[in-house]
């Protein structure tokens, strides 16, 4: 075999892949021969609506998950928690005039749901507040959570028990390069101010709060004051406060989430939010064993309930299942393509939780030389489950994914 030089120009790549397609066809190539050829080392598995094995490659060969372990996380929440589960954030004050805000991990702590705070805060009789205190304390210090060190993307966001914005900040700049907030609704905090002054001016710009947790802390207090003082209540002293809960404090407002857990799921499965799945996954552990959670209750609490939905070794056991948090980002995670196509048989209730993409419903599983692909093409007599693992230098899994497609809808 004659070796082709890495110099190729991408005309020449894609006229010798175009060559090697029209090639294949020509000598009458299967959808079997061109899935063994994209797939290399990796695993598909394809079955029908009614549960029937169509196609099977390597299906017990053990491959890194990435994204695709939020298909179980999804389906954990929802039976452990329920549907209509919503986070709760509460608020005690004290006689000093201060008010205590206490994280239970909500992910969805927004801009648009501190203004109904601030709005219920101030309908309660909140009219002066002199310290404005934040408390994390509901989530052990220093959580063993993958967590990408240098890395400003908002996916790499650090979790917190009291985190506003997913613990990111969304910064723009006008056009002669005054900085301004990203988004309407989230006024512009000193602490975003300092962040900005340290980036050259260009487009609308969304960066996490980094690895230390008082950034993402004082971005909350930050945030709740402005919005605070915009619903007529005063906060008195700036100064940033950081205290857990005790006897001195008095629950004044105990706030419930606007959005369902079953909304959560959507969004997370759709954009694939890190953030949440962690949020998510460390809420299972406070539902197992109170707070502070932990990531040792939330693994326990994980996996004993994907043994409960799945089958023995779903969720320890790295030949079959093994999950150790909620995001995917952690490459000691393993999975099985069988062991996956059976989670889907299971989830199949939950399946419009899961984006369309080209009428496919399907998750991503995405790192570094990781592309899978894992959800339903609908066919015949409903949803047919595939699944897609390749851990190689080669993105191929869009083309099996058609190649599927193809033999559904024979």
């Amino acid at each position: 075999m004659r070796i082709l030089p890495f110099t190729l120009s991408f005309v020449q790549r894609v006229t010798l892949a175009l060559g090697v397609l029209a090639c294949a066809i020509a000598t009458g190539a299967t959808a079997q021969d061109r899935l063994n050829s994209l797939t290399g080392n990796g695993s598909v598995m394809l079955a029908s609506a009614s549960g029937e094995v169509l196609t099977s490659l390597n299906p017990e060969r053990v491959m890194v998950p990435a994204s695709l372990v939020k298909i179980p996380l999804t389906q954990v929440a929802l039976t452990t928690l329920g549907e209509d589960f919503r986070f709760e954030t509460h608020f005690y004050r004290n006689t000093d005039g201060d008010l205590l805000i206490r994280g239970l991990g909500d992910p969805l702590l927004v801009s648009e749901e501190i203004r109904l705070i601030a709005d219920a805060l101030a309908e309660r009789g909140l009219q002066q507040v002199r310290r404005l205190v934040v408390d994390d304390s509901a989530l052990e210090p220093n959580p063993d959570l993958p967590l990408e060190e240098d890395n400003s993307q908002p996916y790499a966001a650090r979790n917190s028990a009291l985190a506003v914005n997913f613990n990111t900040v969304n910064l723009a700049w006008t056009a002669g390069g005054e900085l301004i907030t990203g988004e309407a609704q989230t006024p512009l905090t000193p602490l975003a101010r300092e962040l900005g002054a340290t980036l050259n001016p260009g487009t609308a710009e969304r960066i996490n709060l980094g690895a230390d947790p008082r950034a993402g802390l004082q971005q909350a207090q930050q945030l709740f004051r402005l919005v605070l003082e915009e619903s007529g209540v005063t906060v008195t002293d700036s100064a940033f406060t950081h205290e857990a809960v005790s006897d001195e404090w008095t629950l004044f407002y105990q706030h419930r989430s606007s959005h369902s857990l079953r909304e959560i799921l959507a969004g997370l499965l759709r954009y694939s939010n890190n953030f949440t799945a962690n949020q998510l996954f460390l809420t299972l552990g406070a539902h197992r064993s109170g707070y502070p959670a932990t990531v040792a209750a939330a693994r326990a609490e994980l996996q004993e309930r994907l043994v409960e939905l799945y089958g023995e070794g779903y969720g320890t056991d790295p030949q079959t299942l093994l999950m150790l948090e909620g995001s995917g980002l952690s490459r000691e995670q393993r999975v099985k393509a069988a062991a996956l196509l059976h989670v889907l048989e299971v989830f199949r209730p939950y399946a419009e939780l899961l984006p369309e993409t080209n009428g496919v419903l399907r998750k991503s599983g995405t790192l570094t030389g990781v592309y899978n692909f894992a959800g339903y093409i609908p066919g015949p007599g409903g949803l047919y489950p595939f699944v897609i693992l390749t851990n190689q230098a080669a993105n191929n899994r869009a083309d099996i994914q058609r190649i599927l497609q193809g033999l559904v809808g024979r």
